[in-house]
Order: structure tokens, then C-alpha cells, then sequence
């Protein structure tokens, strides 16, 4: 069963706030782009809003490379789909609903919820975060996935826990908490939140970028 998320616990900071800096691009740039991030640029997010009156469909994503795995764990309100899955060997969030206003609403918030780091060390909150990246301190990558019992922390996987993975658990608490989404896009009626190109978790994501001319050629 999925849990409620419950955006009031997570300390958000008003959509307002968060969509701090309107970037005017020129010279045939992106104008659809919305940064944010600390005032030192040590954490950027690149937010794209990108208008579209085309109703997106879980095969049109599959169709430029998409392949969903499991559902997250989390309730999304208004949403027809809400997995994660992977695009070119990356992770994405994707959610789909039913409107375009209601991708810009409930999609936008639900995105800045999952996305969202704390401003003191960077790492998710305590609670909320449906997909987590653990840090640890010699440098190995794992992921922690929410779920109704103790979270475990799988070295190099981002499968839920199943009861045949449990003997590749890395045996280490997840003392380094990271969202595993930092940029994502909305376009139409589909947010898709991404994984960063390489193992910074704040690098630009290419599949988030790409995504317009991936659905729209």
C-alpha cells in the first residue's frame, strides 16, 4: 500500500521561493528554464517549465527510451502514473497527469518536494523523499528506498528491496541521505525528475535538458 505524502512535513519552502531566478536566455537558448539553488551555487537545480498542449502518455516516454520499474512509494495526488524507472542508464521520476494545469500545479509541487535538500548539509529531510542516494564516507554509491519496514541501503542498485537482494545489503546505516533527483522537467502534462549525468548528484542531467526534443521531434 502507498503512503500519503505529506508535504506540510517537509519543510518546504513556498513554490515562490523556490523558483527563485527566471533565467532570460538569449541567442537561441532555453527560455523555459527556472534555477534555483543556494546563493553560492553550491546546490543547482535546473527547473524547466515548458508549455505544451500535447497529453503525454506512458508509451510516448517509452518510445524515446524510457523503462519504468515499480511504482513509488508515495501517493501522488492527481497523478495516472507515478514510477521511477531509467533513460539512458540513468534514473527519472516520472509523473503523469491528466492535465497540464495539473502537472504545473500538483506536478511542480510534488517535484520540488522530491527534490527538495536542506539548506544546512545539502541532504534530503527526514522524511518524504521517495527515492535516496546514500553517501558514505569511502566514497561508495548506494540507494535507499522507503519502505514500510527499516530502509536498506543496496551497493549500486536502485531495485526496492526484495528478499533475494538482502545478502547484497552493503551492512552500513545511510549516514550520507542525498535526493536522487535534483533538475526536472515539466512539459505538458508529464514531470520527470532526474538523476545527474554522473555520480555528483548535482550535475546537470542531459535526459531532463533533452527531454522537449525527445518528445516533440
Amino acid at each position: 500500500m502507498k503512503r500519503v505524502r505529506e508535504t506540510s512535513s517537509l519543510k518546504l519552502l513556498p513554490l515562490s521561493v523556490l523558483l527563485i531566478v527566471v533565467v532570460l536566455m538569449a541567442c537561441g537558448s532555453d527560455d523555459s528554464v527556472v534555477s534555483s539553488g543556494d546563493g553560492d551555487g553550491d546546490m543547482p537545480k535546473v527547473i524547466r517549465l515548458i508549455p505544451s498542449e500535447t497529453i503525454f502518455t506512458a508509451d510516448d516516454l517509452k518510445a524515446i527510451g524510457w523503462k519504468p520499474q515499480k511504482d513509488l512509494f508515495y501517493d501522488y495526488e492527481g497523478t495516472e502514473v507515478s514510477k521511477w524507472g531509467f533513460l539512458n542508464s540513468k534514473e527519472v521520476g516520472v509523473l503523469i497527469y491528466a492535465t497540464a494545469d495539473q502537472a504545473n500545479t500538483l506536478g511542480v509541487t510534488a517535484a520540488d518536494a522530491q527534490t527538495f535538500r536542506r539548506d544546512e548539509d545539502g541532504q534530503a529531510p527526514d522524511d518524504g523523499i521517495d527515492r535516496i542516494s546514500c553517501r558514505d564516507a569511502a566514497g561508495q554509491s548506494a540507494v535507499q528506498v522507503v519502505t514500510p519496514t527499516t530502509a536498506k541501503a543496496f551497493s549500486a542498485s536502485y531495485l526496492e528491496p526484495e528478499p533475494r537482494y538482502f545478502s547484497d545489503v552493503s551492512g552500513r546505516s545511510c549516514s550520507n541521505r542525498f535526493p536522487t533527483y535534483n533538475d526536472y522537467t515539466v512539459i505538458g502534462n508529464v514531470v520527470m525528475m532526474c538523476e545527474g549525468d554522473g555520480r555528483n548528484l548535482l550535475e546537470p542531467s542531459t535526459n531532463c535538458r533533452e527531454l522537449e526534443k525527445w518528445l516533440t521531434k
